[in-house]
């Protein structure tokens, strides 16, 4: 079955709405840049929460990090499980992070995607994290942006990338079939079950999150 990651999430409600719903990773972006950034002693709390109510079944709670970023600090600080890094170039950048993290590549063509998934994906992670991130390429945002990679792009890289998350305009609607078509080890949704900016609606993480888990592989 497809593991489930809701990101973006700046609210308590929000994140116990996922958890309740079956999301395997709760996404909170720890990157002042992103309009959905929660700053590491507002995120504590809630991921505290999280950990109390659900014990031993409380879904990863992962911070999004944007390079350069104090990300073993952070992570301490807002009491995370793991990190997700977007802007590396190679994944030996991570040789002096402490916290276990996984890397995130947003490539504009297939042969870019190839190539910076060979730099980037580490098989050699433990369960439950992927060894890579595919998000939708922007010149300019570094996710969130609701841009779907092209399906060419999406299944080059499944071919070559174990547990692979798949990210980028995914949405209740189409979650399925892209699900169908690339086999990703999981998925990752941020705008694409908003209310608006950072809010969530609770209806679409549900829809998602069951339409994502529905598909037999």
């Amino acid at each position: 079955m497809t593991l489930v990651k809701i990101c973006g999430l700046t609210r308590l409600e929000d994140a116990l709405v996922a958890a309740e719903a079956g999301a395997d990773m709760l996404g909170f972006i720890l990157a002042p840049v992103s309009k959905r950034y929660v700053p590491p002693h507002q995120l504590r709390p809630i991921v505290e929460r999280i950990k109390a109510t659900f014990g031993s079944q409380a879904p990863l709670c992962v911070g999004v990090f944007v390079t350069p970023a104090d990300i073993d600090a952070d992570c301490q600080a807002s009491g995370v499980d793991v990190a997700q890094v977007v802007g590396m170039s190679s994944r030996d950048e991570l040789s002096g992070v402490q916290a276990h993290a996984y890397l995130c590549t947003r490539p504009e063509t297939a042969e870019q995607a190839l190539i910076e998934a060979a730099a980037l994906q580490q098989p050699d992670l433990p369960l439950p994290l992927p060894t890579l991130q595919l998000d939708g390429f922007h010149p300019n945002l570094y996710g969130g942006t609701g841009h779907t990679q092209s399906l060419e792009v999406m299944q080059a890289v499944a071919r070559y990338t174990p547990r692979l998350m798949l990210a980028g305009g995914l949405t209740p609607d189409n979650v399925a079939h892209f699900v169908r078509e690339v086999q990703p080890w999981a998925v990752d949704v941020a705008s694409g079950t908003e209310a608006s900016v950072g809010i969530k609606d609770p209806q679409k993480v549900r829809a998602f999150i069951e339409a994502a888990k529905g598909v037999n592989l």
